[in-house]
């Protein structure tokens, strides 16, 4: 696989790790769930839950990230934040956005790992996304992994493969098994730093 196109792969990887932390380490994220549970409503199992979740968070008067869920629940005993469909969507300065959803996604706070499952997508404004069933962050390690199948593609590539660990200081992406990939050249040519010998019977006569 071209080294310049593995670069933007694991580039583009760990923007969206790192912008899953940004979001579930964030307080104003957690205010509607954390600091103040008593007005939530009590369900069967005694959990305060939120129902109809949004949010977004402004600074400087411009739009950071919004946030929104159908459902929301705190459990004191194990520290865990529980959102039910939750989509993010980040705004970035030049108009682009990053947006990030699943079934259930889960904040372990004691021992700081988010969780997201069932149906995880994240997908950029310019096309490029991911897809898996679920993925697991560790604040602590800064690492984003899963054992499950995931689809990452965007125009002019898609790859796939068994599990993925993603390192998010070095931008560093492995996949773990059963790999497959597809890259379809943009424009016409050979790729950036490739060669093409001319066949004996061009016009160049086959020289250099």
């Amino acid at each position: 696989m071209n080294r310049f196109r593995l670069i933007l792969l694991a580039a583009f990887l760990a923007v969206i790790a790192g912008t899953i932390l940004a979001y579930w380490l964030n307080p104003p994220a957690k205010l509607p769930v954390v600091e103040d549970p008593g007005q939530a409503q009590l369900e069967g199992d005694g959990k305060p839950r939120v129902r109809g979740l949004t949010y977004t968070h402004v600074q400087d008067g411009v739009r950071k990230w919004s946030l929104a869920a159908r459902g929301a629940k705190y459990d004191e005993d194990t520290g865990i934040v529980t959102l039910f469909k939750p989509e993010v969507v980040f705004f970035q300065e030049k108009g682009g956005e990053i947006t990030i959803r699943g079934k259930v996604g889960q904040y372990d706070q004691k021992n700081q790992v988010v969780h997201l499952k069932e149906e995880v997508m994240a997908r950029t404004k310019d096309g490029k996304y991911m897809e898996t069933d679920q993925i697991t962050y560790s604040e602590i390690e800064q690492v984003a992994d899963t054992n499950s199948w995931v689809t990452v593609a965007g125009p002019g590539f898609k790859v796939v493969g068994k599990g993925m660990l993603v390192v998010v200081p070095q931008s560093k992406v492995t996949f773990k098994s059963q790999v497959d990939s597809i890259f379809i050249p943009q424009g016409t040519g050979p790729p950036p730093g490739a060669t093409m010998d001319e066949p004996a019977d061009s016009p160049a006569g086959g020289k250099p």
